[in-house]
This record gives C-alpha cells, structure tokens and sequence, in this order.
C-alpha cells in the first residue's frame, strides 16, 4: 500500500512537483495559501486541506516547498505546525532552498517529537519540474532515504543520498554558485558580442556544443536572444540562496570572491525592482554598464 504524502507550497517549482505525486498514485493531500493552486491540483485528484496541521494528521509523509527558511519554520513549528501535529514516526522532506544550517536545526528540533527530517533540494527549475526530471540533492537517515526514494523518483531522474541532515542543502547550494556565476558570465558575454555586432542566434549555435556551452546556456540564451524574461527561476530566490551560501561560507571559513561579486550584481537587480523577473534578467546589470541593450 502507498504511502500517503502531504505536499505543502505549491508554487511554481511545488505544483508540478505535487502532480508527479498525485499522478503516481499516491493518496495526496495537497495545502497552500493560494487556493487556486489548490482547486486546480484538487481537480486532478489531490486531497485539498485547509491547514497544515489537516496535512499532518493524514500524512506519513510530508514535503515542504516553501520561499524561505522562515516559511519552512513556520510551518514547522507554530501552533498549527507538523511537529506539534504529526503522528510519530512521520517523515518530513523539505525541498526547499534553505541554509545546511538551517536544515541541521530543523533536523534537531523535531527529533524529540519523533518525526525523521530530510533535506532534498532540486535543480532544474521550472522545466524540469513540469518533466518530472528534476536533480534532487538528498540530506538525512539512510533509511529514510532508502524508504521515499520511489517518491523522489516520481519527480526526479537525478536523486543522490549525500549523508546527513544538510548535507543535500550543502550540495543544493554548491549548484547555486555554479548556477549564479554562470548567468553572470553568459550575461556579459551576450553584451560583449551584441555590442561587437554579432549575431546571438549565430554565437549560440558555434559555441554550445564546445567548451563554453553548459545547461545554463542551453536554458537561458534562447530567452536572452528573445527577450523573455518571464520567471522560470526568480532574481529574488537566487539572491536568497546566494545569502545563505555567504552565511554558510562564513561559518566554514571559506572564502567566495567570485561569488559574492555576483551577489552584489543580483543584489542591484533586486534593489531596482526586478525581483520578481527571471533570474536570466541580470543581463540588465550589464546592459546598463555597457549603455547596450541586447
């Protein structure tokens, strides 16, 4: 018999996340504050809730896709929260992107109510998420692991177990340096060669089957060339999780020059309304210096 999952957050990366779910054939109870989101999962056969505390009670496990840590605490731990409502033994996977500190914390605090803590992260944002072929990066008991992995498996391809509690968070962070400074360098390049008279469509097609290509190429030129800049993955979110990578750098003494320079370039971004843009939108930054729009 299934287990029955909860899904809690279902923006643009939870929705089609928690339809994986509930086309799988898990009994799915599905919350969130938007209640379109809901109505709309509730018509292709999830379980609509009212409250976390109605997911908890009707769970065994339970994800969480929330903007921020102080979401997921909230979620957590208030009044309504899963640790003060969920029967022993339940396990609860936040997906988030969250600090490794802060997924060590959650770990600790719902252990002596009983409840086992994973931290699995994705990457792949929104069209790897409506695939079902997200990365998912794994903190938490090998057991627990072994348990859910047919669950990830229903909105991953990519699922490594990397140890203990926050350690998938480490791992997710890690990708969003990679991520963050890549958008960056391909933003710069972009103005460099329009500026210079090249064609983009003519750069992209030499360029990324070679040394220089990568995903981010792959997934975000086409929409610089065409300008489309709806969110598939928000400013605003990369800028938190390049926050928490300061946060947790400094904790580990380790410096990140190159990483806190694009920070700043997002920080600007954010600071001049463009928060809620796709992330590929710091290409703005550069325009602006270069008085060149691509």
């Amino acid at each position: 018999m299934l287990m029955k999952v909860g899904f809690i957050g279902l923006g643009i990366m939870g929705k089609p996340m928690a339809l994986h779910v509930i086309k799988s054939g898990y009994e799915t109870y599905i919350f969130d504050l938007n209640t379109n989101a809901v109505d709309e999962l509730k018509i292709l056969g999830g379980n609509a809730c009212s409250s976390n505390s109605e997911i908890a009670e009707n769970c065994d496990v339970i994800i969480t896709m929330l903007p921020t840590s102080k979401h997921v605490t909230q979620v957590l731990f208030s009044e309504e929260g899963l640790a003060n409502n969920c029967k022993p033994g339940t396990i609860v996977i936040d997906m988030s992107s969250v600090s490794t500190e802060d997924s060590r914390e959650f770990a600790a605090k719902l252990k002596p109510f009983n409840i086992q803590f994973m931290d699995a992260p994705v990457s792949g944002g929104e069209p790897m998420a409506l695939e079902g072929r997200l990365s998912i990066m794994v903190g938490g008991e090998e057991q627990d692991f072994e348990k859910v992995l047919p669950l990830f498996q229903t909105m991953g391809e990519n699922i490594v177990h990397f140890g203990e509690s926050g350690t998938g968070s480490a791992a997710k962070l890690a990708n969003q340096i990679i991520v963050s400074i890549n958008l960056a360098g391909l933003s710069e390049a972009c103005v460099y060669a329009s500026k210079s008279g090249i064609d983009l469509n003519k750069l992209f097609e030499a360029i990324s089957g070679g040394l220089a290509g990568s995903a981010v190429m792959d997934a975000k030129m086409p929409s610089i060339i065409e300008r489309n800049f709806e969110p598939g993955g928000k400013i605003e979110t990369n800028f938190k999780d390049l926050g928490n990578i300061q946060h947790s750098a400094n904790a580990l003494g380790v410096p990140l020059p190159v990483t806190n320079i694009v920070k700043e370039i997002f920080s600007s971004e954010v600071a001049n309304g463009n928060s809620k843009k796709d992330h590929s939108y710091i290409i703005d930054f550069f325009e602006k210096m270069a008085n060149h729009r691509v």
